[in-house]
């Protein structure tokens, strides 16, 4: 006989309810990049126990900002929400990016970057690439950077 036709696994749907209540279908599956986020050693020692959590304000609005390079991070860290001292590497799926120009889009958040079909954003402001996530659902995995 021949073999069953194989199918696609389902959706998988994460615990945490969206804010209206109803589960929210995990992160596709894309690109997964090492990136770089560098903090103080006090949000870092946070961040590695709970995850990351979005900034307020920034280039590309509020979300998790990343750097290609851990050198990179010096010259990224410098906004309101930004801390010092520390270098997280990172492991994100950075799923379908969208491409923004040098000045990105301050009003950006994830639920306009969704509906666009996108899962990140990517933009450089002149001294480097960054990615910037929404949702600590699309960091895969953290440590301490070590040289």
């Amino acid at each position: 006989p021949a073999p069953s036709p194989i199918s696609a696994p389902a959706p998988v749907m994460s615990p945490s309810p969206s804010p209206g209540g109803a589960p929210t279908q995990s992160p596709s599956p894309g690109k997964v990049m090492t990136l770089y986020h560098q903090t103080s050693p006090v949000i870092a020692a946070l961040i590695m126990k709970g995850g990351f959590k979005a900034g307020s304000s920034g280039w590309c609005g509020g979300g998790i900002y990343f750097a290609t390079t851990p050198a990179a991070t010096y010259t990224k860290a410098i906004g309101p929400d930004s801390h010092t001292g520390f270098i997280i590497e990172a492991t994100v799926d950075v799923g379908k990016v969208l491409h923004m120009t040098e000045t990105c889009d301050r009003s950006m958040t994830g639920q306009t970057l969704a509906s666009e079909g996108y899962d990140s954003v990517a933009f450089n402001p002149g001294d480097g690439d960054e990615y910037i996530i929404y949702s600590n659902d699309r960091v895969l995995s953290t440590k301490e950077y070590s040289q």
